[in-house]
């Protein structure tokens, strides 16, 4: 039992001395952490990347521009390669070191809806009946296809009919519906909304019929007025698309689809948004079919090519006498710095490419235009546990940009000479403790192991020795 003991407290002693090295480490990487640093604080030295901002000053620009209270840049290949996708590390600092806040913007295109300015006419509100209200459009030949109603009162159900005309006598319809507004039980339904195809008339007429169910404790009828009607259109903001050259590789002879082909690599450099590609080809007659895939990492870290969805049949075709434009492939937005394309030329000649553009919606950096004595400004990126911005400029700015702001130029990416890397933990500092830890436990073992073999060997020897003497 003695022996057993002594083996036990070498293990308690063991692990005691193990535990005492983990926290004793553990503590030392925690005091190594500097503390958490508020928003304005920031230190750029964690920011292993910058790039210098050129606004113009606002003599330089034309009288137009001397009111522009607002600039922007476009996010250059540069800052992708090394920032993060979601751009949530980009920081801004003017000439003294103070951080600016900026909005980022995905210039794609997109459908808005927009009010139309008019002129209100003929409005009639009787105490009981039919109401009526006109709008003459203010804008000449502008396609309209919804309008909005809202009058007073609270649950009630009218009926609603929106007319449109050339001269405002002769009325054709456009829409009919109910104009609905009910709360109960913590809950509003609304409908105020009337939506048509689209109509170039001058002139708009809505009509509403009191609801015959909305009557008052004392029996008076359905009573309102109009507060707002508005008519509506749809415009298609076309967004803005940045174009990035790819370095292409050399042709490399596969199989694909069961049949000879040939397949090609595009390297934009950088991991960059792209949507769509326009490959040019020297070949005047072809049919081929094509597929495209994105390098990518695997679970083990390795690259790997997975398939690009194509928005199109992926059959490039040309005639003979067609235009000799680029062949296009459209797909959703992807970030990738190396696709591969694979053409299935079965007997044919391989093509020749000659060129290929990345296309993606601009990323757009909106910020107040900075004064002179804010100048230069410099852009900070790269710092992967940098938290994201979440600015109170970027929520409230509308939309629809109130002004065309100044447009600004980024430099290209530099090594920030002030970049501090933050500790490794101690397990990549002092990667031989591992080994010093793994050997002590090794030992400790076995000597457990020699202690308890040599108490089961004395303890058998003892019993055979008791059992002889009987």
């Amino acid at each position: 039992m003695n022996s057993l003991a002594q083996v036990y407290c070498r293990i308690v002693v063991g692990w005691s001395v193990a535990l005492f090295c983990s926290v004793s480490f553990a503590q030392d990487e925690l005091e190594t952490q500097e503390p958490v640093a508020l928003a304005a604080e920031e230190d750029r030295s964690e920011w292993p990347y910058l790039a210098s901002i050129a606004v113009p000053a606002v003599s330089e620009t034309a009288s137009a521009e001397s009111s522009t209270t607002l600039a922007d840049f476009f996010v250059t290949p540069d800052i992708f390669g090394h920032a993060r996708a979601d751009l949530g590390d980009v920081r801004l600092f003017n000439a003294d070191g103070d951080s600016l806040q900026y909005a980022v913007r995905v210039l794609s295109g997109r459908n808005v809806r927009e009010t139309i300015v008019t002129s209100e006419f003929n409005r009639s509100e009787p105490e009981d009946g039919l109401h009526e209200l006109a709008l003459e459009l203010l804008i000449d030949d502008v396609e309209h296809n919804e309008v909005l109603v809202q009058t007073s009162g609270m649950n009630f159900r009218r009926q609603v009919t929106v007319s449109g005309s050339d001269d405002g006598k002769d009325w054709k319809p456009l829409v009919s519906g109910a104009l609905i507004r009910f709360t109960g039980n913590s809950q509003t339904l609304i409908n105020d909304s009337f939506v048509y195809p689209g109509s170039r008339h001058r002139y708009v007429r809505v009509q509403v019929t009191p609801d015959p169910q909305a009557v008052t404790l004392e029996g008076e009828p359905d009573a309102f007025t109009f507060e707002t009607v508005s008519v509506m259109r749809e415009v298609l903001e076309p967004g803005e698309k940045v174009r990035n050259a790819a370095i292409v590789s050399d042709r490399e002879p596969t199989r694909h689809a069961g049949g000879p082909g040939s397949r090609w690599i595009f390297d934009f450099g950088a991991s960059i948004p792209c949507d769509r590609l326009e490959i040019e080809i020297q070949d005047d007659e072809f049919a081929r079919d094509v597929t495209l895939e994105m390098e990518t990492a695997n679970m083990l870290g390795q690259p790997e090519f997975v398939s690009v969805y194509l928005e199109e049949d992926a059959v490039w075709q040309r005639r003979p006498g067609d235009e000799s434009g680029p062949m296009v492939l459209s797909f959703s937005e992807i970030l990738a710095k190396r696709l591969r394309l694979t053409v299935v030329d079965y007997r044919n000649k391989p093509l020749t490419l000659t060129g290929v553009t990345g296309l993606a919606a601009a990323r757009q950096i909106v910020l107040e235009r900075p004064q002179k004595s804010d100048l230069p400004l410099q852009i900070y990126f790269g710092n992967q546990n940098a938290e994201n911005t979440n600015y109170d400029f970027a929520r409230n700015l509308p939309e629809s940009l109130p002004q065309v702001p100044v447009r600004a130029t980024v430099s290209a990416a530099e090594p920030n000479p002030e970049f501090t890397p933050p500790p490794k933990p101690w397990t990549e500092r002092l990667p031989w403790l591992i080994y010093v830890v793994l050997a002590s436990v090794s030992v400790v073992l076995a000597a457990v192991i020699v202690n308890l073999s040599r108490a089961a060997i004395a303890n058998h020897d003892s019993e055979s020795a008791t059992v002889a003497t009987l």
